[in-house]
């Protein structure tokens, strides 16, 4: 376990390093809607992206590290960044992400399969939610035509 942790705190750092480097945009917008946790078991989303030139993608997933009096039902909203060049793909988003802690800005969760992509916290009123969230995992339930 400590080994995994290890590892997964190398792979944080060089995300958050080539946070820093890469020229960045933002690709759309992941709004969620998060369930109530119960003792120490992820909370469960209901999602939306909405990308900029793309149909919107439904996503469901876990948000793991809310303790149950950080939330009871929220609304969470993160702007979805990506590479400048990179056009938005259908899924992109079904991955993994673990938060990165870059000084100076809003708290930001990276992409264990694809660091390129990575989740900012745009919510207002919800810092606890944002400060207590340690993993995002979504996975693709459908697109809208």
């Amino acid at each position: 376990m400590r080994l995994g942790q290890f590892l997964l705190s190398i792979a944080i750092g060089f995300a958050t390093a080539s946070i820093a480097e890469e020229p960045r945009t933002t690709i759309g917008v992941l709004t969620c809607t998060l369930a109530k946790p119960s003792d120490e078991q992820p909370s469960n989303m209901s999602c939306g992206f909405k990308s900029t030139g793309a149909a919107e993608e439904k996503y469901t997933g876990t948000a793991r590290g809310l303790s149950q009096s950080a939330v009871s039902k929220e609304v969470l909203v993160w702007s979805v960044m990506g590479p400048a060049n990179a056009k938005a793909s259908g899924g992109m988003l079904a991955q993994r992400y673990a938060k990165a802690k870059v000084v100076g800005q809003p708290p930001t969760w990276v992409g264990e399969t694809n660091s390129a992509i990575v989740l900012q916290f745009e919510t207002h009123g919800s810092a606890e939610a944002g400060d207590s969230i340690v993993q995002i995992e979504l996975k693709l339930t459908g697109t809208s035509a």
